[in-house]
């Protein structure tokens, strides 16, 4: 019927997809999620999100979810501090730069931290298809997926939010699948600590229930980050190092030999020791080239998240570009008035610049880590080179503002047929990651000698 709500199909129950869904309801649209796994506590590494992420979050249920958040996430963080190898503390800087950042920076067990949202997305009446995998898409004026149980979904719009795997770039797009190896794969893993870990003298400093860890060490082509939460009872950590795997158990003697090679800090070899074999997962990093367009030929399903833009951990923000996406979809969707072409070509408009270059920064950034003249003037003088890139432009954006007031004037660039490329139609990012563009908290940043 012409007076239907819109029902937007979603392909993945991730932050992006889950984040769509959410903002499509709150806006009167019916949204189903298919997704192949049945649980999300399995996701068992450290994620983060950055104010511009985070105050999407804090729109929801009057606060009320962050809250739920808070609970279980890093929220007592003082200094975001940056070592060398051997554990030398060379820079430190705000774990929370401005104070209206406290309700908008979240960071975690991921599975915990999507269980919350997932559970608001349930509340607020988002269908989920668990257990589910799509194995086609159907670009056509109803579209749809293709599951591999054989049943068939249709809605008014499909939106690809299953990763940088997704089979939407070659089905949808029509590409093929440029992947190719970073160079580097990533070791990530979480775990309780206990009283046993308290009698070692290399970790019971990150047992103290009055202190959050929140450490970068760095080495030539390697980098691990230790997080500690709830009263020094949750440690995570992430490694980054060349690798050749895509995602499968990890082994500890694999990470022990990187540690040793780069003479790290002991602190993290017994970290390593300590964690459980089966928290411990080894992920390929892939990077994948920018593409030219996120939507198929009819513009009635669009890419958003890794599937469209696939950031590397080292942007920081992978998963709030992704969520900015089901924001600004949600939108465009809700003031096309049920103009699918529309609303996605606006939608493309919107995001495209931004997540570019974020996207594209996320190599500079891993490559400015893993290349850092230890011995050189420049980080004697500046250690602040150092600082994880947080330019204002990224993290004070708020992509809800940002859409509803473009959206008119792009709609009418739309409709005109306003001839140009993607980069000439689409909005400007907004800023680049040169160093004058980081910002810098306001507390005093003391270099350690």
């Amino acid at each position: 019927m012409a007076n239907d709500p819109m029902h937007v199909l979603i392909v993945g129950a991730g932050f992006g997809g889950l984040t769509t869904a959410i903002e499509c309801r709150l806006r009167g649209m019916n949204a189903t999620i298919v997704e192949t796994y049945p649980t999300s506590l399995a996701y068992g590494d450290i994620i983060d999100f950055f104010p511009n992420g985070g105050r999407i979050i804090e729109n929801w249920d009057n606060g009320r979810v962050g809250r739920d958040l808070m609970k279980i996430c890093i929220n007592q963080g003082d200094r975001f501090k940056y070592c060398k190898a051997d554990g030398t503390v060379i820079w430190e800087e705000d774990w929370i730069l401005e104070p209206h950042h406290y309700w908008r920076q979240y960071a975690g067990h991921r599975g915990q931290m999507h269980k919350v949202i997932l559970d608001y997305a349930e509340e607020v009446g988002v269908k989920f298809e668990f257990g589910e995998r799509v194995i086609k898409y159907l670009d056509q004026e109803k579209p749809g997926v293709v599951m591999e149980s054989g049943r068939t979904l249709i809605g008014d719009v499909v939106v690809a939010a299953d990763g940088p795997r997704s089979i939407a770039r070659e089905q949808v797009l029509g590409l093929p699948d440029h992947k190719f190896n970073s160079g580097y794969a990533i070791f990530r893993a979480y775990f309780t600590l206990n009283e046993e870990h308290l009698e070692n003298e290399h970790l019971k400093g990150f047992c103290d229930p009055t202190v959050v860890v929140t450490r970068l060490w760095i080495a030539k082509d390697l980098h691990m980050i230790v997080y500690t939460w709830n009263k020094g009872k949750d440690l995570g950590w992430d490694s980054e190092d060349i690798g050749e795997s895509w995602s499968f158990p990890g082994k500890k003697e694999d990470v022990l030999a990187c540690l040793a090679e780069a003479d790290f800090d002991q602190k993290l070899v017994e970290i390593v020791k300590a964690t459980p074999a089966e928290n411990l997962v080894d992920y390929k990093l892939v990077w994948r080239d920018p593409l030219r367009t996120w939507l198929s030929p009819s513009a009635r399903i669009t890419l958003i998240g890794d599937a469209a833009h696939c950031h590397l951990p080292t942007s920081a923000q992978g998963g709030s570009q992704a969520m900015e996406d089901g924001v600004a979809l949600a939108i465009a969707l809700k003031r096309s008035k049920g103009d699918v072409p529309l609303a996605l070509r606006v939608f493309e408009r919107i995001r495209f610049s931004r997540s570019h270059v974020t996207h594209m920064a996320s190599i500079s950034i891993r490559d400015g880590y893993h290349n850092v003249d230890w011995d050189g003037e420049e980080l004697r003088k500046n250690p602040e080179i150092l600082n994880l890139p947080r330019p204002e432009w990224v993290i004070e954006y708020d992509v809800e503002s940002e859409s509803e007031k473009h959206f008119e004037h792009l709609a009418a660039d739309v409709r005109s047929y306003r001839p140009g490329a993607i980069e000439e139609l689409a909005l400007p990012a907004g800023g680049d990651y040169k160093p004058e563009s980081r910002k810098f908290g306001k507390t005093k940043m003391v270099a350690v000698r």
